[in-house]
């Protein structure tokens, strides 16, 4: 008999500090380059942070996940719970990772004791100028069909936290800053 995976699992609790800053946008926005700058900026003030960036993550993953939807499906249920765990020991988790779908934010909200939602909003036509991975190409030629917004849904969020307008918004890494120091003190 197979057992169903479950989405949602008992959360510890969390230490002070602890908080996930969920970084989403279109692939090639700008996600890695600013939560790069932000967990640069937290640790110069002495805050325990780490960077999940999806790309690197999902190559850490053993199986593999693909990009079909039930592929995505639990990866972003397995990032999920790995941010959620990272930041139930007291660290500030940063992560960098598409979540094209609303319900794999909801998912990660309900699971973290403490959420920031942050949006890059990059115009898809400029994230087909800044992918360096091919991507938004391989699409025209059909050899990529389940990118997000060229192929499989983007749901832009609703009501984010914080909107960034590209990698290197110093306005929005402020104000992720900001946030995150109010949660954490």
């Amino acid at each position: 008999m197979q057992s169903e995976a479950r989405h949602e699992a008992p959360q510890p609790l969390a230490e002070p500090g602890g908080l996930v800053v969920w970084v989403l946008g279109r692939p090639s926005a700008g996600k890695s380059t600013l939560a790069t700058t932000v967990r640069k900026e937290l640790s110069r003030r002495g805050k325990a942070c780490v960077v999940l960036d999806g790309d690197d993550i999902r190559k850490s993953i053993v199986p593999a996940h693909d990009y079909s939807p039930a592929g995505r499906d639990a990866f972003y249920s397995t990032l999920a719970r790995l941010a959620a765990t990272l930041s139930a020991q007291g660290i500030i988790v940063v992560v960098a990772a598409t979540a094209n779908l609303a319900l794999y934010r909801a998912r990660a909200r309900k699971l973290c004791h403490r959420y920031i939602e942050v949006f890059v909003d990059t115009p898809a036509d400029d994230c087909a100028v800044r992918d360096d991975k091919g991507l938004y190409a391989a699409t025209s030629t059909g050899s990529v069909t389940q990118l997000p917004g060229k192929g499989a849904p983007f749901e832009p969020p609703e009501a984010p936290d914080v909107v960034a307008h590209g990698g290197h918004d110093r306005t929005a890494v402020d104000r992720i800053i900001e946030l995150v120091t109010f949660q954490v003190s």
